[in-house]
């Protein structure tokens, strides 16, 4: 627990503070598995214990999913390690090299073991029975399990149900995760986010029960759900869509910029674009109109790419006449 405090203490970034504490406190215990009886109760304690201080330091949303927490970040999890978890696989591990092992040694382990009917030895070999020997296998067997209960869970087992149906790219929808560079309260809010888990008034009617109005607070139209908030709300429309739009297209600007050796500030989000920035034959444009031979609505792309000596023009994302109506159906995120 001391060396868990200390690593929520520091500035690292939301992954780097969960891979410290699999690699520093974690096995304060881990070495004695095997060694020491721990009994289930007692490792069921200890996590308790680690999501009580994940949420104190604002690592662990209070309603979040807690099964979401030991699924491996590239599965859209947050990479936590279960102690439950890692003690079988431990133990299957150490009964699996006594067993196997033909060494003088091991053999006098083995059989004092066999002589003192030790309970580490019986649970892990039953244990092994349950599973199967390989601890491959085991750790495949216990994130099946956990997948299963997230999918059954009717609020928060939207997000994987979703992701199942094969619409979306999964890879790339869980790569802000596997990455892990942004601070744990960010990461946190966004993953309860994720599960519909925040307090909107839908959220605070239909699971908390309390008796409050569901529509949405500010166009008083639509359910105020999670969704609703981040792509449906014609009032945020008008105005909060488009900020989150032209931000997004600022960094692409940005590293456009930068790609081309452009002179441009030093972070992404200080930047004001320039309506046009020119370097050699290349022109990037942004915000600009472009005249057509006959009428076109669509005119006026975000960002404009001009090769002067290729003779060609590569207009990116869609244009401003559009864009309010493209955030609100959510393809402006």
């Amino acid at each position: 627990m001391r060396k868990l405090r200390l690593v929520l203490s520091t500035e690292l970034s939301a992954k780097n503070k969960i891979q410290a504490t699999g690699s520093l406190a974690v096995p304060v215990l881990r070495y004695s598995f095997g060694i020491i009886n721990r009994h289930k109760e007692e490792l069921q304690k200890l996590d308790r214990i680690t999501r009580k201080l994940l949420k104190t330091h604002g690592q662990h949303h209070p309603k979040a999913d807690l099964d979401r927490l030991y699924v491996l970040r590239k599965q859209g999890g947050r990479g936590l390690m279960q102690l439950e978890t890692a003690h079988a696989v431990a133990i299957t591990k150490w009964v699996d090299y006594v067993d196997r092992k033909e060494d003088p040694l091991i053999q006098v382990v083995r059989t004092h073991q066999h002589n003192t009917d030790s309970a580490v030895l019986q649970r892990a070999r039953c244990l092994k029975t349950e599973v199967q020997k390989e601890t491959r296998k085991m750790k495949d067997s216990i994130a099946e399990k956990t997948k299963e209960r997230r999918h059954g869970k009717r609020m928060r087992g939207q997000l994987p149900r979703n992701l199942d149906e094969k619409l979306v790219d999964i890879e790339q929808s869980h790569r802000w995760l596997k990455s892990g560079d942004i601070k744990g309260e960010t990461e946190s809010t966004t993953v309860a986010a994720q599960e519909q888990a925040i307090g909107t008034n839908y959220f605070k009617n239909k699971i908390l029960k309390e008796e409050i109005e569901s529509k949405c607070r500010l166009c008083k139209q639509h359910e105020e759900t999670i969704d609703h908030l981040t792509s449906g709300c014609p009032i945020l429309a008008k105005n909060e869509y488009l900020k989150r739009h032209d931000r997004i297209c600022t960094h692409l600007h940005y590293s456009i910029c930068k790609a081309l050796g452009s002179e441009t500030t030093d972070k992404w989000y200080t930047l004001i674009p320039r309506p046009v920035c020119e370097d050699g034959d290349v022109t990037v444009l942004w915000n600009q109109t472009v005249h057509t031979d006959r009428e076109v609505t669509a005119n006026r792309p975000d960002i404009i790419i001009k090769n002067k000596k290729r003779e060609n023009m590569h207009p990116d994302r869609c244009d401003n006449t559009r864009k309010q109506k493209c955030c609100a159906k959510g393809s402006g995120k």
